[in-house]
């Protein structure tokens, strides 16, 4: 006899977001004046992101008491809240003053490739999601970077539709 109780499985593993006391792991994320430190546990972290498992990995492990410690000042603490409740959840949700641009390249950067598709996806899709002009902006800081090409693209023509058509 077999039971699929994935459900459970899933909602306990998202519960432990919330539970910070078998934490192994430190990231601060932001910069001044705007860090913030998140704890996380390490188990998680590398069975669902690339980036984490080679971070946690005996070459690149950096350990402060007892923790982890993992610096991402790219990213600010809002995008690393989406990130991280994927992480545990599988799910994500993003507000609408959230630039769907900033959440591509942190996902890209910690290699949680499934926000990654899924956001380029919706904005390749979907041109009055894009937030102009800091997502132009942003874009052309990743411009020689292949896995924007499609979105730079779609960016500096979004641009001159815009510029010639007013």
């Amino acid at each position: 006899m077999d039971y699929e109780l994935t459900q459970n499985l899933s909602n306990d593993i998202s519960n432990l977001r919330k539970d910070t006391s078998n934490c192994d792991v430190k990231i601060r994320v932001g910069k001044e004046p705007n860090i913030k430190e998140f704890k996380a546990h390490s188990l998680i972290l590398s069975s669902r992101s690339i980036y984490f498992k080679k971070a946690f990995s005996a070459q690149w492990a950096r350990k402060e008491d007892g923790f982890f410690i993992s610096n991402q000042p790219n990213i600010s603490p809002t995008v690393f809240e989406i990130l991280i409740n994927h992480i545990y959840s599988g799910t994500f949700s993003i507000e609408n003053n959230e630039s769907l641009v900033d959440v591509i390249i942190a996902s890209d950067e910690l290699e949680l490739l499934e926000i990654y598709q899924q956001l380029e996806k919706h904005l390749l899709e979907n041109e009055s999601d894009w937030k102009f002009p800091k997502d132009f902006i942003t874009l052309c800081q990743f411009r020689h970077d292949d896995h924007f090409s499609n979105l730079y693209q779609v960016a500096i023509d979004l641009v001159f539709s815009t510029q010639f058509n007013e």
